[in-house]
């Protein structure tokens, strides 16, 4: 089953707000979006040099958008 993936700079963690602790992952930059078998993705992150990756239809918890990546969206 393929699912769309983002490719890019991107901090995963879990982090405390208000006291709960919850998986965020902030993403500083998107440098692809593929559609692929997520079996693949590990070894497509290597070979074409990105730092991490997110499945967004799989992950669990907040996406936030770096101040950085919203500046550059407005250029």
């Amino acid at each position: 089953m393929h699912k769309e993936i983002w490719f890019g700079n991107m901090l995963h963690g879990q982090f405390s707000i208000y006291s709960d602790s919850e998986n965020i992952v902030v993403i500083n930059s998107i440098d692809e979006k593929c559609i692929m078998n997520p079996i693949d993705v590990d070894e497509y992150l290597f070979s074409e040099g990105y730092d991490s990756y997110i499945i967004p239809s799989e992950f669990k918890g907040l996406i936030v958008f770096s101040q950085d990546f919203l500046k550059d969206l407005s250029k």
